[in-house]
């Protein structure tokens, strides 16, 4: 990886490429961003298309007590997965598990969770606090594209290829249950086997992501592409492709501005994709409109 980073910083250099890749920590975001985009975005639209943005931010909120328990178990700092991993495990397979079989409506059960587990984490952090500084915890909490390490490039691609493999065997089946859970009955579809394939491969996904991005971004990264898709699409594929290039150019723009104003990249690009999900929906008004007023219509 060394001699990649010494050939783009010898290319911006020259000017043949920008100025920021220069910096090994700017390529490694960048490399970074080529992962999530098509992770993330690609997630999106099955979230929103299966309402689970709610469960989405249950399991942002899930990892401050994982990582608050991984850190009292004696985990390292730089690298708390098995403590997140393991108890947004739980966490999601507990609210799958209890959304089946429950009559409550689902976003009043999720809630009941997501208060549970922030609860618990704000008391575990007390203990955490003591061994580490609350600035240590913040970071590994709330990441940045500008720290991101091989290591975390490396879990980040091999948990990737697994969740897109995993979601794609699944994929006509999930979004059959989504529109219409009768006719996936019919088809013969194993709901349960689907959710939970799906729920194991979401968590994953927004695990592997928390520490290089943060909180606020995987949570917003799993809703807002879908949302800004959906503004324009026209079909399943123009849905899911926009949902991933939403993502690419919004994390791509926060990475440029959180390099040139010095600000926090995860906060930036949180800030483009708002900024795209309305430029998309004023988009798509015109455009129905524009539709609505041609002469046959």
């Amino acid at each position: 990886m060394d001699r990649f980073y010494a050939w783009l910083e010898g290319l911006a250099r020259a000017g043949k490429i920008p100025g920021v890749f220069e910096y090994a920590f700017t390529a490694r975001g960048f490399l970074s961003i080529l992962v999530l985009a098509p992770l993330l975005g690609g997630l999106s639209h099955v979230v929103v298309a299966r309402r689970m943005a709610f469960f989405s931010t249950a399991l942002g909120q899930a990892a401050l007590t994982g990582l608050s328990i991984g850190l009292v178990l004696g985990e390292p700092i730089n690298a708390p997965y098995g403590g997140i991993f393991g108890f947004c495990l739980l966490s999601a397979l507990a609210m799958t598990y209890v959304k089946r079989r429950a009559s409550l409506p689902e976003d009043t059960l999720i809630g009941v969770f997501l208060s549970l587990t922030l609860g618990l984490g704000i008391c575990l952090l007390v203990a955490v606090t003591k061994r580490f500084n609350i600035h240590q915890v913040e970071a590994v909490m709330f990441g940045s594209l500008l720290t991101v390490t091989d290591g975390d490039l490396l879990l980040l691609l091999v948990v990737a290829v697994g969740v897109l493999a995993v979601v794609g065997y699944h994929y006509n089946a999930l979004m059959l249950e989504s529109v219409e859970p009768s006719l996936a009955r019919a088809a013969g579809v194993r709901s349960a086997t689907v959710e939970y394939a799906f729920v194991l491969a979401l968590t994953a996904a927004i695990v592997v992501s928390l520490k290089i991005i943060g909180a606020l971004m995987v949570e917003a990264l799993v809703v807002v592409p879908a949302a800004s898709a959906r503004n324009l699409a026209r079909g399943a594929r123009s849905y899911l492709a926009l949902s991933v290039v939403t993502a690419l150019i919004a994390c791509s723009g926060g990475l440029w501005i959180s390099t040139k104003y010095l600000v926090p990249s995860g906060g930036a690009a949180v800030l483009a994709l708002s900024g795209i999900f309305f430029l998309t929906l004023l988009a798509g008004g015109i455009r129905s409109l524009v539709s609505r007023r041609r002469p046959g219509r």
